[in-house]
């Protein structure tokens, strides 16, 4: 009889594609952040530091942007299916009507991607910026439109907080129709006492400590708490929320203001989201199994970015969880159910939505 684990489907639930029209957008960019094109290949400048001539941004190849090239990582690692969104810094640079006609043009390439990978890879859809009711008319788009699963966000929506009371009907929206919203960094934060490293400190910290900002205010806020269906998925194993929910906790008991207006500990809440399992080692994972559980933390690679390293992240879901049924969950289970996917079928083509 076949193991829980070997009978699923690894799945990918964090990994990005740049359609060729938004790149193209970027590069109509004169500040941060753009793509350039130094000696016939591009790069992306998001970071302050990348923009100074001396250092340079990160070179975007085929991998960002070709479907085959998509595949073939996929294969490499043995990914069945992968759920791909659009990276940062998504719409926010175009927040008026170019804007909002890039997100309808991005939105139908990334829908195209199931069926020409033969169901192997699906998209989220992304928002416009310009404000609640273009964001609003996005949302009902990507609901009707097959091959999108979901939606893709910076810490912020239409320039808005996460907690900004405007932001409720986009709340409601997304709550009512059980559309998993993808939470993940933009900017970084605090990047001014990060300068001196290239990429590497915005990214290792300002990253998870701007996730960590975004998910405090959106519970603090009582988002969750007047959304409860909410399905939240949060990249990077929710930046720092797993480590400090106990401290988040202890300060919300101390404030009697904030308790009268959030009435049960915010770990409560945190409780209810998704995590991907990209925290690359023991400890991290360790934090995020606590707080979440296995059936809501899934697999996920950051492809094609230089961070991805899905080997470590594979052997740390191996270590850490000795149960093969609870394996099974985090590889690709428990991601299946979230984005209401089908078993993969027996003739290997991968699974299916419902």
């Amino acid at each position: 009889m076949a193991s829980p684990r070997a009978a699923s489907e690894l799945i990918d639930v964090h990994s990005h594609i740049y359609p060729e029209p938004y790149l193209e957008l970027l590069e109509t960019r004169q500040e941060i952040p753009r793509v350039v094109n130094r000696d016939g290949k591009r790069e992306f400048l998001i970071f302050p530091e990348e923009s100074h001539a001396d250092v340079g941004g990160r070179e975007m190849g085929a991998e960002f942007t070709d479907l085959d090239s998509k595949l073939a990582f996929m294969d490499r690692f043995g990914i069945g299916r992968s759920i791909v969104s659009l990276g940062n810094p998504w719409l926010d640079p175009f927040p008026g009507r170019a804007g909002d006609e890039a997100a309808a043009v991005v939105n139908e390439s990334m829908s195209r991607l199931e069926g020409e990978s033969g169901g192997r890879v699906s998209a989220m859809g992304v928002l416009p910026s310009s404000s609640v009711d273009a964001v609003l008319d996005a949302l009902q788009g990507i609901v009707s439109t097959p091959g999108l699963h979901g939606v893709v966000t910076g810490p912020r929506i239409a320039g808005m907080d996460f907690d900004d009371g405007r932001l409720d009907p986009v709340w409601r929206e997304l709550n009512d129709h059980g559309l998993p919203l993808f939470v993940h960094p933009q900017d970084g934060v605090a990047l001014e006492r990060l300068a001196g490293y290239r990429h590497t400190l915005p990214v290792g910290v300002g990253f998870p400590m701007e996730t960590t900002v975004a998910l405090t205010r959106l519970v603090f806020g009582g988002v969750l708490e007047r959304f409860p269906d909410l399905e939240l998925l949060v990249a990077h194993g929710g930046g720092c929320v797993p480590f400090l929910a106990g401290r988040l906790d202890a300060a919300w008991r101390s404030d009697e203001e904030v308790k009268r207006r959030l009435p049960r500990p915010p770990s409560s809440y945190f409780e209810k989201l998704h995590l991907d399992a990209l925290v690359y080692y023991g400890p991290a994972f360790r934090a995020a199994h606590g707080l979440v559980g296995s059936q809501r933390l899934h697999f996920g690679t950051d492809h094609p970015f230089s961070v991805s390293d899905p080997a470590a992240n594979l052997r740390t879901i191996d270590t850490e969880l000795p149960s093969g049924a609870e394996q099974a969950l985090v590889r690709g289970a428990g991601a299946a159910q979230l984005f209401g996917m089908q078993p993969p079928n027996q003739g290997g083509k991968g699974a299916s939505f419902s």
